[in-house]
């Protein structure tokens, strides 16, 4: 698999164009990009000050797309653009998490951290979700994301208990319901590590509409004991039945070792796969089967993926241009999203690399991300039907967030970075009908300008967003997929950067 850069680099204002991208098999493809800037790190003054925002120094940034707004959530705003990359609204977060009612501060203070947001075209509503005081569900009162928001603590209903600690909270939909699933200290699933799990909530529609003018959901749909940093899919199919399941995906960890889903050693991993099924507006987990344990490489017969720790050292940083100060890439370890077309889920997984003992992976030097196609057309058996790795010599791949078109073309946005270059965003793309097991790229969709420095006391600056980056399809064309990713455009310490790219797989090839 060709993992050359062949697109040109973007500039950095808001620009319409046409990026060229060759395949390893030769034909070149064009890919349309909208790309501008979102928000941007406040600087040392404000995430080195005491009683600062806990995760200044990163962007945790999400993006997502109604057709007619594009809204961006960080830590710090939730700013609301046209597709143009106007900047219709800003509002601090913590701002909009208090005018829905709620606490912003979780139980340390330092504000909110770690959001996702989706715009659900089902309902019509934006549905942000993001640690506070308690784990906060925040619903727009209407499409217009300029609008007043509801919110509630939704761990907390039906007796709770309340889950307000980090692992962060993740966030899917589908026609039927809205999924959300946060961390539960003291819970315990085999497939992962011990002495914390999930649980996951499944909300009817209507219910969750109903936050926004402050009604609290009758139906939660509460499941314990789920594996850690379980993702549940998006899935955009308007015709999707009401007692077809949801998924929700991730990768198996050694349950033997408190912290192996982050830190492994040539771990022969599973993909692990879990369902609800809806009755009317209750339903159950796992219906007629237990949580799948699934083999990664092709008809899921063996293994064939490796994870490893990521790169690089005791800080799991990895280095970028013209500074010492290394980027912690550590957090890019887990699924990030998880998409769903017909009976496909699609994920795209960071881990270190492989470098001995690699059996048919192979060694690499740098951080690469594994993507995984599962065939869940039998929906208590999925098997892989399609797998790759995407790998450079050259650079260290983190963060690939994974979006799919109505026609079934994939994208993966992701960020790169080496001692010769500064944080980036690339993009590769597969077309439908192209080879099995194969992207093309990477485009580079815009090359840092400068390192970003906010360095800990290890001398190491956080980046991305932690808990994932959702990629999201425009409801109305169905073809423009948006993501959002963190880079590096300042030398001002702790002014992070970010982009929001939104791109058209092509067609055919050209």
């Amino acid at each position: 698999m060709s993992n050359r850069r062949t697109g040109k680099q973007l500039a950095v204002g808001a620009l319409l164009i046409v990026l060229p991208m060759l395949s390893h098999w030769g034909a070149a493809s064009a890919q349309t990009v909208n790309s501008f800037e979102g928000d941007r790190g406040p600087g040392q003054a404000v995430c080195k000050s005491n009683g600062g925002p806990i995760h200044c120094d990163r962007a945790e940034m999400d993006v997502a797309a109604s057709g007619k707004q594009i809204v961006q959530v960080t830590w710090q705003n939730v700013n609301v653009y046209d597709a143009t990359g106007k900047l219709l609204k800003s509002t601090p977060l913590a701002a909009l998490i208090r005018s829905a009612g709620l606490d912003p501060n979780p139980a340390k203070g330092g504000g909110p951290f770690e959001p996702h947001i989706v715009y659900n075209e089902f309902i019509e509503r934006w549905i942000i979700t993001v640690t506070c005081a308690n784990d906060c569900t925040l619903v727009s009162a209407s499409a217009d994301a300029t609008d007043s928001w509801g919110g509630t603590y939704l761990s907390c209903l039906q007796g709770g208990p309340c889950l307000d600690r980090n692992p962060g909270i993740k966030l899917g939909y589908d026609k039927n319901g809205v999924y959300i699933c946060g961390g539960h200290v003291g819970d315990d699933n085999p497939s992962t590590v011990p002495g914390v799990s999930y649980d996951c909530f499944a909300v009817p529609p209507d219910e969750i509409k109903a936050i926004a003018q402050g009604t609290a959901p009758t139906h939660i749909n509460r499941g314990h004991n789920l594996p850690l940093d379980i993702v549940p899919a998006v899935d955009h199919d308007r015709s999707k039945a009401p007692s077809a399941p949801a998924f929700f995906a991730n990768k198996s960890c050694d349950h033997a070792a408190q912290y192996s889903c982050q830190r492994s050693t040539n771990f022969a991993f599973h993909w692990i796969v879990n369902t609800f099924r809806w009755n009317g507006a209750t339903g159950t987990y796992n219906a007629g089967g237990a949580q799948q344990v699934i083999k990664t490489d092709i008809g899921s017969k063996e293994n064939k993926w490796l994870y490893n720790t990521p790169c690089c050292g005791q800080t799991m940083s990895i280095p970028q241009a013209g500074t010492g100060v290394t980027l912690r890439a550590a957090t890019s370890h887990r699924l990030m999203n998880v998409v769903q077309h017909g009976s496909h889920l699609y994920g795209v997984l960071g881990t270190g690399p492989c470098t001995g003992s690699c059996g048919a992976q192979g060694a690499d030097a740098n951080n690469l991300l594994i993507w995984v196609d599962l065939d869940c057309s039998q929906p208590a058996a999925c098997v892989v039907s399609q797998t790759a790795k995407i790998a450079s010599p050259d650079n260290h791949l983190e963060f690939g967030t994974i979006g799919v078109d109505d026609a079934g073309n994939l994208g993966i946005v992701g960020t790169s970075s080496s001692a010769r270059t500064n944080l980036s965003i690339v993009l590769w793309t597969r077309r439908q009908d192209d080879p099995a097991n194969t992207f093309t790229g990477p485009t580079t969709i815009v090359a840092g300008t400068h390192p970003y420095t906010c360095p800990n006391e290890r001398n190491v600056s956080p980046m991305g967003n932690s808990v994932g980056i959702l990629t999201a399809l425009d409801p109305v064309d169905r073809k423009t997929l948006w993501a959002t990713q963190q880079w590096a455009n300042d030398a001002t310490p702790c002014v992070w950067n970010t982009r929001i790219v939104g791109y058209k797989v092509a067609a055919e090839k050209r």
